[in-house]
């Protein structure tokens, strides 16, 4: 055997600038890389092949690598998917790790070989609890580390995946292509997903399979791009209808809201939870995990909520599960401090004192769990059903409606900031119309486009020419240069009374308007 091995070289240009060469038996490899150091880096894979040299002898011919770094390209996606959660799991924010693992499920069995049969829908699950560590608190450091299990998948799955999974150095264009469009589309194989949807899951693919790339199992990601134009569009026309829906207005908001108390205890908990999305605008996950001491209610005027923690979102849908963990919220711009109206002081002081919260979690049912998503959207269901509002509204759509209040009333960079996100994400998916606009923007409108029955233009020595607007009882005067009074009676159809004039004259010149 002969080989031989050179030291990486970098490519400054291309994509993956750091290059390992080496021949064996006269026959050249390569690899390319991301970066120069660390564990995934050209230096540690040259490191690598240069033990491999000195202490092995079995090389395959076709990869170029000995039999202890083969293995590294003999890797499924599926494989992949649970190697990268793994790795960024600590990385990632509580509220985003569930999507993330909904994503690289939705990539491992929409990613299967050619004529590959059709998953079974609980497969779905299986690999979701596969993927999804388990939360174990070490009592002697008083901290969660979380596990992944060593259980095997399902003996069915496991056939599927062997099968049908491809490896990752097998993927190519043809195959991401029908990958992509899978995974676009819902359950059912025929409702595309909402375009947000749709592009979460694809952008969480992309980025597993350009860590792949980083590590050498790929040379590029090959992922095709998106049809544009009618034919892109027509697949998102009826994911998009609900973009058009109204969200209440104010008084709408506080009717639905007065509207939920009834007579079951539990509904006061659910009427100040909502309050609090309404008119803080906060996330459920960041509402439903707020202490008393995140609040400053002031007697009178303006107080503040701090916002600094979320529910994790991984254990299912149920804020009271046992394993439930509570970390930093969403982004770092979420965290803030959001200041709330004297209305919303006023619920929360009314809540506090009806449960008798002086200290810690403000929101706990009776038995001292959290509340419950399931129990929210009930109460705030009926409370639309009682107002008469007919769309559904949810606890997450009571943001929604805050964010479409905010951005009509205040400068739109400080309704972002207190929802915790960018200027562009709330104006791409948070604003909405709200209920009664149209009126309202009519009346506005007519404001606008009002045509003023007379005016008077009254002359100076200086030519600056005094005009007066008459619209029925109102008066207004405006200055009217004069040489802009010729363009002024340029633009009237009807007869023009008026007299000679100069800068030495004096008197009003009364300029009578016409049908335009």
């Amino acid at each position: 055997m002969k080989l031989t091995i050179s030291e990486p070289v970098e490519f400054p240009n291309r994509k993956l600038p750091y290059v390992v060469r080496w021949r064996l038996n006269g026959h050249g490899h390569w690899r390319s890389f991301h970066t120069k150091k660390g564990r995934n880096g050209a230096d540690a894979f040259y490191a690598m092949l240069t033990i491999a040299a000195l202490n092995e002898r079995d090389w395959d011919t076709t990869t170029g690598l000995p039999a202890s770094m083969d293995s590294v390209v003999e890797i499924t996606v599926a494989q992949l998917c649970r190697s990268y959660i793994q790795e960024e799991w600590g990385r990632l924010s509580p509220s985003t790790r569930k999507s993330y693992v909904e994503a690289l499920t939705s990539l491992i069995v929409n990613c299967a070989r050619s004529g590959a049969s059709a998953p079974l829908d609980e497969w779905r699950a299986a690999l979701f609890a596969w993927m999804t560590p388990n939360a174990v608190e070490r009592e002697e450091s008083k901290s969660i580390e979380w596990v992944w299990t060593n259980e095997p998948l399902p003996p069915t799955l496991q056939l599927w995946l062997k099968k049908n999974s491809p490896m990752v150095g097998e993927l190519t264009k043809e195959t991401l292509y029908e990958a992509d469009r899978r995974m676009r589309v819902s359950l059912d194989g025929v409702t595309p997903y909402a375009a947000s949807t749709q592009n979460r899951l694809v952008t969480v693919a992309k980025t597993a399979l350009s860590v792949a790339v980083k590590k050498g199992l790929l040379e590029t990601v090959p992922w095709p791009r998106r049809e544009g134009g009618a034919t892109a569009k027509s697949e998102f026309r009826a994911s998009d209808e609900f973009r058009d829906n109204e969200v209440p207005s104010v008084e709408q908001l506080k009717a639905i809201l007065d509207a939920i108390p009834s007579h079951q205890p539990g509904s006061h908990l659910y009427r100040a939870l909502s309050a609090v999305c309404s008119y803080a605008g906060l996330r459920p996950g960041e509402a439903v995990v707020l202490d008393v001491e995140d609040l400053l209610l002031p007697d009178h005027g303006w107080g503040s909520i701090r916002v600094n923690r979320a529910w994790s979102g991984v254990t299912g849908n149920k804020w009271h599960s046992d394993s439930e963990a509570i970390a930093g919220p969403k982004t770092q711009r979420s965290k803030r401090v959001v200041p709330i109206p004297p209305a919303l002081v006023a619920i929360l002081s009314e809540w506090m004192s009806r449960a008798n919260v002086v200290t810690g979690p403000l929101f706990l049912t009776r038995n001292g769990s959290r509340p419950t998503q399931s129990n929210w959207i009930r109460a705030l269901r009926r409370a639309c059903e009682t107002t008469g509002w007919t769309t559904p509204l949810t606890p997450y759509g009571l943001r929604r409606t805050n964010a479409s209040h905010l951005a009509q009333t205040i400068p739109i960079a400080e309704a972002a900031a207190r929802l915790g996100h960018s200027v562009e994400i709330l104006t791409k998916h948070y604003v909405k119309r709200v209920a009664g606009q149209v009126t309202l923007s009519n009346q506005i409108l007519d404001e606008m486009y009002s045509v003023t029955t007379t005016e008077l233009v009254e002359p100076s020595n200086s030519f600056t020419w005094l005009g007066t607007r008459i619209d029925g009882d109102h008066v207004e005067p405006t200055w009217l240069r004069r040489r802009d009074l010729d363009a002024v009676l340029a633009t009237r159809d009807g007869p023009v009374d008026s007299q000679p004039h100069n800068g030495d004259e004096t008197g009003p010149i009364q300029v009578h308007k016409g049908a335009r």
